[in-house]
């Protein structure tokens, strides 16, 4: 006779009538992390993204804004969707030469960035709230830098002038109109001459950037430039783009 074993396999029975698994059996439930709600995924995306074009792309043009001496540049970043404004077809023997942007007066000093990616797309960044914060963490870099910025907020505010009151319309005959015609109409019609109105901005004058703060402003806008075809010849293409002005004040 073979020898018995002291603890036998369990009976086919015994396995089915086991207690079954349970959910609240923490022993054998999958280790499943909770999902970030998607709030905190979207702001999260969106500081990562903008950190990222900052340090990437706005932060040298900054600096090379100030070894060059410059009060005021505007940096347009054309977002990689965009195809429009994106470089023209190029192939081993030729590179297309750099784009020219146009519709922008000839003093001002314009930096074109192209963005690449997919983390670059107009569906992303033209969102407000993105906008909104690329504005706000740029001024927050600068201010923690030590500079000081400018809002409209900082401008006293200016009477305005009285509305002039309603006279009572009467005839008056061609010498009447003559011998009345007072100092201020010679002053309005000195206004309309046009160079005698263009005067220089006053300190504290609305408009006018006080020395040693700086302006930020950040907008989309529909921009135009010059782009070299594979055949070599400009053609003229539009799109959307977003436009970061920095100045300082002189």
């Amino acid at each position: 006779m073979g020898h018995i074993p002291d603890d036998p396999a369990p009976s086919y029975e015994e396995s089915v009538s086991s207690r079954p698994f349970s959910g609240t059996d923490s022993k054998h439930a999958p280790d499943f992390q909770p999902a970030m709600p998607l709030a905190a995924q979207l702001a999260n995306t969106r500081t990562r993204r903008i950190n990222a074009i900052l340090e990437t792309y706005v932060d040298p043009l900054l600096i090379s804004q100030g070894v060059a001496g410059l009060y005021k540049t505007i940096f347009i970043l054309v977002p990689s969707t965009v195809s429009s404004l994106q470089d023209a077809v190029s192939n081993a023997y030729t590179q297309p030469p750099e784009p020219q942007v146009v519709g922008f007066p000839a003093n001002e000093v314009v930096k074109l960035i192209r963005l690449k990616g997919e983390e670059y797309a107009m569906e992303f960044w033209r969102q407000p709230a993105v906008v909104a914060e690329l504005e706000s963490s740029m001024k927050a870099r600068l201010v923690s830098s030590g500079h000081r910025m400018f809002e409209p907020s900082d401008v006293p505010a200016v009477n305005p002038e009285p509305s002039p009151k309603v006279q009572e319309t009467r005839k008056v005959g061609f010498w009447g109109k003559i011998r009345g015609r007072g100092v201020n109409d010679d002053e309005i019609e000195d206004r309309k001459l046009g160079w005698r109105a263009e005067e220089p901005q006053a300190e504290g004058s609305p408009g006018r950037i006080p020395t040693g703060l700086v302006k930020v402003s950040v907008q989309w806008k529909e921009i135009a430039l010059r782009i070299a075809n594979d055949m070599g010849l400009y053609e003229s293409k539009r799109g959307p783009a977003l436009c970061i002005v920095v100045e300082v004040g002189t």
